[in-house]
């Protein structure tokens, strides 16, 4: 069995990433719409999974407009 860890930003659940034995790198398993364009992307570590999932969750946030 692989190991996996969670994809949380901001307390929103948005996928996964697994490593499977003999996988090089962490798969990212999109669970959110903001982030599935990395549904299926293999990074080297899971902080850069992470990185990359906060990068494309806050990319799709709506702005703030100023008051």
């Amino acid at each position: 069995m692989g190991k996996s860890r969670v994809l949380v930003v901001d307390g929103v659940f948005l996928g996964a990433v697994v490593c499977a034995p003999g996988q090089a790198g962490w798969r990212i398993v999109a669970a959110d719409e903001r982030i599935r364009a990395l549904d299926g992307c293999v990074t080297a570590s899971v902080p850069e999974a992470e990185r990359l999932a906060r990068q494309s969750y806050l990319a799709t946030r709506p702005h703030q407009a100023a008051a």
